[in-house]
């Protein structure tokens, strides 16, 4: 049984592993080349890949929201990545795996691969091969990094200059700036199979920090802890403000660009005049890490920042909207209204307090309404808790529009159920859930009934809360969810049968609609009934 592979790297390497495998008898199978870190993820999801080999490209933080697409894709291939670090050397390392004689395998066909142009360093402590140099190599990063913990801690200046001879300490004896970059707020939940693919890109992505600091007056880059990546910044040999601050704007853009990664927060300490303050601007990150659900927009916390967007609440108008919102739900939830409204609550009220118990008041509040308005349909339609997602941060917008998607979804329940007093939107709900796998629009719909394109448009919205052809899409999407959880059927098929003639714009639609692809949902359906 062979063992399908996704491989992405430059041409050159991605030719010769292909050339060696069409040329040579082996255990694996090169199912596909991909273009992208995302592309490896999409087509190992769609040919049930079990080994994704992968070329680690700078930026790294693209390597990073790989990680964070792997996980939230529900697949666990084994993981191959590596690294050119000359002209003819190459270092890499690998999942972990029970199986010993499948990793040598994977191992062996990887580097004879490449064994004609490079030589290829297995990166792990242990190996025979290179093992006093990695070993020690890490051995002098730890010592380094924990004396650079040990001044976040808090040391005094002779400790501080003890370190700074002890492991050459890039750090001026006064004046710095602390910037945090927290990759993700969850300790890996694969640490121990990925441990070493995970300490691979991040020495890597150490280095594109210190080319930043190497340009301006140096520092220090260390992990804190796996996700958690810090950077003291020495002062700037500036003699005017202006100056300074130019500076400081120039390496913080640049930081900021090396570390984008889609779920990283950044944080930036205000200016520390002694190395005994630095305590003092770690503590100021545990406290701004708490702003992270109502910022995610922002591309660098600060106090500074949370004091000029942070308001007073107005509770006077919290209650109002509560009430107003409270009102559309018990008589009349197909009003236009009630979304702007729940917007208007979290994002314009809610988001600008940064104040979680208000938040959590007000959603407990509006869910509890529902529940108690249309009880089991309402608890029904709740979204699953996914134990992949709930490892992950999530931003007050992305609370606000599961929350908009679950009363959207009641509403087509509703509308199901026929609890609609106009006849006329009745028979259009008939219309749309017998055709709606066909090419159907306002006009035809219009004209079976006899009516005008206007006048339906306006009954319909007005009754159901929607236009047509975005009730059509919805319907179309969970007819969709139906199939894919019951067949086995390719996702052309499903998508030609539930009324989309464009497989890509199926797939758009229903990301957007479910927050998943329809590939992620099949397989996540797939688990939940195997389990």
């Amino acid at each position: 049984m062979f063992s399908k592979i996704v491989l992405y790297a430059e041409d050159k390497i991605a030719n010769m592993i292909c050339n060696f495998y069409r040329t040579t008898k082996s255990d694996f199978y090169i199912s596909y080349i991909a273009n992208s870190y995302k592309n490896s993820i999409e087509k190992a999801i769609e040919l049930n890949a079990q080994v994704i080999i992968l070329q680690l490209k700078h930026p790294v933080y693209k390597i990073h929201n790989f990680f964070y697409d792997l996980a939230m894709s529900n697949i666990y291939p084994m993981i191959l990545i590596f690294n050119v670090i000359s002209e003819n050397q190459i270092i890499y390392s690998i999942t972990s795996h029970k199986d010993i004689t499948y990793i040598n395998k994977i191992k062996s066909f990887f580097t004879q691969s490449l064994s004609k142009k490079y030589t290829c360093h297995f990166n792990y402590i242990g190996e025979e091969k290179d093992s006093n140099l990695i070993m020690d190599f890490r051995i002098s990063k730890l010592e380094k990094t924990e004396y650079l913990k040990d001044i976040l801690r808090g040391v005094i200046k002779s400790e501080f200059l003890y370190y700074k001879k002890k492991v050459n300490l890039n750090l001026n004896d006064y004046g710095y700036y602390v910037y945090i970059c927290n990759l993700m707020e969850i300790e890996y939940s694969d640490h121990y199979l990925n441990k070493n693919i995970y300490y691979l890109t991040g020495e890597e992505f150490i280095k594109e920090c210190e080319t930043v600091l190497d340009e301006y007056s140096g520092g220090e880059v260390f992990y804190i802890d796996p996700d958690i990546l810090c950077i003291i910044i020495n002062d700037f040999n500036c003699r005017s403000i202006a100056s300074k601050q130019n500076k400081l704007f120039e390496i913080t853009n640049k930081l900021n660009n090396v570390t984008k990664s889609k779920t990283a927060f950044r944080y930036m300490s205000s200016y520390i005049k002694d190395i005994e303050n630095i305590r003092d601007a770690y503590e100021s990150f545990h406290c701004l890490k708490a702003y992270n659900f109502f910022c995610s927009d922002a591309k660098l916390l600060t106090q500074k920042y949370i004091n000029s967007i942070k308001k007073e609440i107005d509770y006077t108008l919290v209650d109002n909207t509560l009430k107003q919102i409270k009102e559309l739900i018990n008589y009349d939830i197909f009003n236009i209204k009630l979304n702007k409204l729940i917007y208007k609550l979290f994002l314009d009220i809610v988001k600008p307090s940064l104040d979680y118990n208000l938040y959590y008041y007000c959603h407990t509040s509006l869910s509890s309404a529902l529940a108690d308005r249309y009880s089991n349909l309402y608890k029904k339609i709740l979204p699953e808790s996914s134990l992949s997602k709930k490892v992950f941060f999530i931003s007050i917008e992305d609370k606000c529009s599961e929350f908009i998607d679950s009363v959207n979804q009641l509403k087509s329940e509703l509308s199901n159920k026929y609890m609609i007093k106009n006849s006329i939107v009745i028979q259009v709900l008939n219309f749309i859930h017998i055709h709606y796998m066909e090419n159907i629009t306002v006009n035809l719909i219009a004209s079976s009934l006899n009516i005008s394109n206007s006048y339906l448009s306006q009954i319909f919205k007005k009754e159901i809360g929607t236009s047509i052809i975005k009730y059509i899409i919805n319907y179309r999407v969970e007819k969709a969810k139906e199939l894919l959880s019951s067949s086995d059927e390719l996702i052309y098929n499903i998508a030609e049968k539930v009324g989309f003639c464009d497989e890509k714009h199926f797939s758009k639609t229903f990301k957007k609609i479910t927050g998943l692809t329809p590939m992620q949902y099949k397989k996540q359906n797939e688990k939940a009934k195997y389990i």
